[in-house]
């Protein structure tokens, strides 16, 4: 096709009403944009065409603004989850003292000190998942020794959410004791995703007791210099 030939179908596409863009995917040829706008630049589009093509842009501009951010955050979901698949890898199985002292520091760090029993309370699902496992298997504790309570806020549904702790913790719901529920306008925001929190209890204070002397001879282990190498109680 000769270059004039070119020229001529471009103007016919133009007065047919098409943009820019449409005439360029339309062409069997390879033509710069600004190519096109040299050669119709003095075409005079119907005010129906007009309007067709403001449609065109104001539809397409939309849909970039939206597609912009969306691809950019498919983008970073993808790189995320190849970060945290590499991590993933870099941890082997543990072994039976590395999940003995992995379980050793989260109670260390959240579960209670003081009083009578063994409490660990918190909202994270797997981090509570984790804590049930260890103290049946670390710390040797029967079924029926475990008791736990949820702390709710007003209009949450008790009910539903027993049993999500229950599925989580493999605790029955006949062994989760009274909530509290905490009245509204409290601060409380409400999120559908938000289960409450939930503690787990085992009324054994000499399991206590053998879990602080555990905390123990880990301090003592880092710091064999310190005068006591005791776990603070409060």
């Amino acid at each position: 096709m000769k270059n004039w030939e070119r020229k001529e179908l471009v103007r016919k596409l133009r007065k047919g009403g098409l943009s820019y863009k449409e005439i360029k995917q339309r062409i069997p040829f390879i033509i710069s944009k600004s190519t096109i706008s040299d050669w119709c630049k003095d075409i005079e589009l119907t005010d129906e065409q007009k309007d067709r093509l403001d449609k065109l842009f104001k539809e397409g501009s939309y849909r970039g603004r939206l597609l912009g951010p969306k691809t950019t955050q498919e983008r970073r979901a993808k790189e995320i989850e190849e970060i945290k698949r590499k991590a993933r890898l870099e941890i082997p199985l543990l072994t039976e003292n590395e999940f003995k002292l992995a379980g050793l520091m989260l109670y260390w760090a959240e579960g209670a000190k003081s009083g009578h029993h063994v409490d660990f309370t918190n909202s994270d699902p797997i981090l509570i998942r984790f804590m049930a496992s260890w103290l049946r298997i670390v710390c040797k504790v029967p079924e029926d020794k475990f008791r736990a309570s949820l702390h709710l806020h007003s209009g949450q549904n008790e009910k539903q959410i027993k049993a999500y702790w229950s599925r989580i913790t493999n605790i029955p719901i006949r062994q989760f004791r009274k909530s509290y529920i905490k009245k509204e306008g409290s601060g409380y925001r409400k999120n559908k995703l938000y289960k409450g929190t939930i503690k787990i209890r085992v009324c054994d204070s000499n399991l206590l007791y053998k879990i602080l002397g555990w905390i123990e001879g880990v301090n003592f282990k880092i710091c064999p210099h310190s005068s006591t190498g005791r776990a603070d109680p409060s």
